[in-house]
């Protein structure tokens, strides 16, 4: 039953009972690093004599394209490039990305899907070699028939690449659904015409998510409650 979900989240959870296909979001929707991103972002303000960055104000402030979430923090492209200021920021968060764990009930989540016969892919703007590397680490790779993520670590938008995928494995984006955490995944997903659901627990505030206008949940496993009909928290 979805009598307990109102609006948006109440469609998406119909919706998720109907779709064959579900492309997860990597960075902040399985995995927790906000704390690594923040504290590695925070390394490059202070180097730079800028002011450090709270989560809770990060999380308002992260977006795509990444340009513009840089120059909203205070890192312009004057004197750096975009290459140069991504290969600095991965020089603090590579190093101890390993040490980040998934969110809880992302392994139960993700064989309840696996379970019911949803197949499963993920689509990230993380750099492709490590995005694999990570999922290998975290022991879920198995889970996924196929791992998109980028050719460097810029982190712009995972458009092409999710286009590619649903070429790639012939999936009907009508029975497809991307869960994210980010506005940018409702974006892509609008764009690739998928359905969308959106998490709390990753890199933008709830109240950013809303403002997208997709469905919200509190994290995962909240979406797979709902799902089996025994949760009401969005």
């Amino acid at each position: 039953m979805t009598s307990h979900l109102t609006g948006l989240e109440g469609a998406a959870v119909a919706r998720l009972r109907e779709v064959t296909t579900v492309i997860w979001d990597f960075n902040g929707t399985l995995i927790d690093d906000l704390d690594l991103v923040v504290w590695s972002v925070n390394a490059q303000l202070t180097r730079r004599g800028l002011s450090p960055l709270t989560p809770s104000a990060y999380r308002d402030v992260f977006g795509f394209p990444i340009e513009d979430y840089y120059r909203r923090i205070g890192l312009g492209f004057e004197t750096e490039t975009m290459a140069e200021l991504a290969a600095d920021f991965f020089a603090e968060y590579a190093p101890k990305l390993g040490d980040c764990g998934l969110h809880d009930g992302v392994p139960e989540v993700l064989g309840a899907f696996s379970d019911a016969g949803i197949r499963q892919f993920v689509l990230s703007a993380m750099e492709e070699g490590m995005l694999r590397s990570m999922l290998a680490h975290l022991g879920i790779a198995s889970f996924f028939e196929g791992i998109y993520g980028l050719a460097h670590q810029e982190g712009d938008s995972k458009l092409t690449r999710g286009a590619e995928l649903l070429r790639d494995f012939e999936i009907d984006p009508a029975s497809a659904m991307m869960i994210g955490d980010t506005d940018h995944d409702a974006e892509v997903a609008a764009a690739l015409g998928l359905s969308t659901a959106l998490v709390a627990s990753g890199h933008q505030s709830k109240r950013r998510l809303r403002e997208a206008g997709a469905a919200v949940f509190q994290d995962a496993q909240a979406i797979v409650d709902a799902w089996r009909g025994n949760g009401d928290e969005t």
